[in-house]
């Protein structure tokens, strides 16, 4: 393998799903999905991440278990929420312990099947293949070069905290959809900003992205 960043993607089907931590989320949790980095590069495992949770039962019904604690919820809904998270277990405290190594889109654990992302230096790509042929869990991988892949991993922890509400507030009212699922005036009234305010950091948000996307792709 030669330099740069590479993307392994693992999917494991249900009937396969065996004592993988992350199957056990879904005794509480219809789907956990990964949205963003939140302490990315940190050398303190376990991984902290922001995930959006669909459940059945209020969030403070969940028994935490080690696959997945809940640091701070963001965005409480009666089906669906945001919520910074810790994820544990074997594998996941191997990805955040690996030097340059992180999780990225998609990850999402369904009832049907659990599929992780991971973004990655080759040696610790590498050693992460070894650690999955070693599991007895049977799962598929695909290896890509990340410049084919659409996908660009934003670190929201570096980002000013208003500015990190303002950009959850837009997703989860579906600013970014096509229509739109709200204004910048809804955003404004949800968090209790101007909507001048709002614009303003929806604008610089939006820059790190494309920054973030331009520099991958030059």
């Amino acid at each position: 393998m030669a330099g740069g960043t590479r993307l392994l993607q693992f999917r494991v089907t249900a009937e396969n799903f065996g004592n993988l931590e992350g199957a056990h989320l879904l005794k509480f949790f219809d789907s956990v999905e990964f949205i963003s980095n939140y302490q990315a590069g940190s050398k303190n495992p376990p991984a902290s991440i922001i995930a959006k949770l669909k459940h059945q039962q209020p969030l403070h019904e969940y028994e935490e278990i080690e696959a997945l604690r809940i640091t701070d919820i963001l965005t409480e809904g009666e089906n669906e929420s945001l919520a910074i998270v810790t994820l544990g277990g074997p594998f996941t405290r191997k990805v955040a312990s690996l030097d340059s190594l992180w999780i990225t889109h998609p990850t999402i654990v369904t009832p049907d099947f659990l599929k992780v992302t991971i973004s990655g230096i080759p040696s610790s790509i590498k050693e992460m293949m070894r650690i999955a042929q070693a599991l007895p869990e049977r799962m598929s991988y695909s290896l890509l070069e990340s410049d084919d892949s659409k996908i660009t991993p934003v670190n929201m922890s570096n980002m000013p905290p208003r500015r990190q509400k303002v950009l959850l507030k837009a997703i989860e009212l579906g600013y970014y959809r096509y229509p739109r699922g709200c204004t910048q005036r809804d955003i404004a009234e949800a968090v209790g900003l101007k909507q001048a305010t709002v614009s303003e950091h929806l604008q610089k948000g939006e820059s790190t992205v494309l920054n973030s996307w331009s520099k991958k792709h030059n």
